[in-house]
């Protein structure tokens, strides 16, 4: 039985980057194996290679100059007026390992938000839709999403430290002088955990797989133990360390 996993940040790179894997943890090595082996089904979440592909000192200035792509609608037909900002430029790091992962098996999945920067990236490399259609998983994603947000996680900790409850971002960014680059930057870490544990759900995925407790973040983080007891109620996301993955899957 294949088992599906989205892994996060902290995971992946150990799992495919040869250098990391063969120097820390045997647990990566394992995991690799089980994905070669076909046990398990990869993915990760596309705001690695977006959102966190932006150098943290530079992230607060990438979204002070946003601008989303606007299009609009004449008979049917798409007329562009204008393509807006560009997707973040890989890193040199990203630009190696990424094609690695694709080539081990794993897939992006997304969470399409409005504005939002997104690759350009080849279907056969996006998650299938299994089990849901794309307006089901669309809709289950959001679903997941907003109770995130209301329980003061994922974007909604970037939007309550900018004083906004919608829209704005761009202008409120580059308006506000009082949270630093650094801070800003992992405001943005922990969009991005919010949204790919949205993704996550909506995809119907089996675990997501983190070291990640939300300590750095604290109480504001998603992952905080007490934000996740809060979530798993609603919504049931299995959120497993990677040597809880390897054990649960050794007894099967």
């Amino acid at each position: 039985m294949v088992t599906s996993v989205t892994f996060d940040s902290n995971i992946w790179e150990f799992i495919v980057d040869e250098k990391k894997r063969n120097d820390s943890d045997p647990v990566y090595t394992k995991l690799y194996d089980l994905i070669k082996s076909g046990v398990i089904e990869p993915y990760f979440f596309e705001g690695l290679a977006t959102m966190e592909t932006i150098k943290k000192i530079d992230r607060k200035e990438y979204y002070a100059n946003y601008k989303p792509k606007f299009s609009m609608l004449i008979n049917g037909e798409e007329i562009l007026l204008y393509n807006g900002s560009e997707a973040p430029i890989l890193s040199e790091y990203l630009s190696e390992l990424i094609p690695q992962a694709l080539k081990l098996g794993f897939r992006f999945t997304r969470l399409p938000r409005i504005g939002a920067p997104k690759l350009d990236i080849a279907k056969k490399y996006l998650a299938p839709d299994k089990k849901y259609n794309m307006g089901e998983r669309h809709d289950r994603s959001f679903k997941c999403a907003k109770y995130i947000e209301e329980i003061n996680g994922g974007k909604q900790v970037l939007m309550n430290k900018l004083g906004i409850s919608s829209g704005g971002l761009a202008q409120q960014t580059k308006n506000n002088d009082s949270i630093t680059s650094k801070k800003y930057a992992n405001f943005v870490a922990e969009w991005v955990d919010g949204d790919a544990l949205a993704a996550n759900y909506g995809y119907g995925i089996n675990y997501f797989c983190t070291c990640d407790k939300g300590n750095s973040a604290g109480k504001s983080s998603i992952l905080y133990p007490a934000n996740l007891h809060k979530l798993k109620q609603e919504f049931p996301i299995n959120i497993i360390s990677p040597e809880e993955l390897v054990q649960t899957l050794l007894k099967k």
